[in-house]
């Protein structure tokens, strides 16, 4: 718990990529890269020699389909 003088506010960081098809179409011209669960710890705790570790879990992100309506 903060105490009331110190705010709750959780910080947090997001990498973008080129959008999918339909992220596009909505308008969009970035999309958020999805690590995958199972690599998150290795993500957040890189090893500072193994760059390629890092490009390599961006490779093998997650593919989600995103779908939208128009508002109205």
């Amino acid at each position: 718990m903060s105490s009331s003088k110190e705010p709750n506010l959780l910080p947090f960081a997001a990498t973008a990529d080129e959008p999918e098809l339909e992220v596009v179409a909505a308008g969009h011209d970035l999309t958020i890269i999805n690590i995958r669960p199972e690599k998150i710890d290795a993500w957040l705790n890189p090893d500072p020699s193994n760059l390629a570790a890092l490009y390599a879990i961006m490779d093998d992100r997650g593919n989600p389909y995103y779908e939208h309506r128009l508002a109205g």
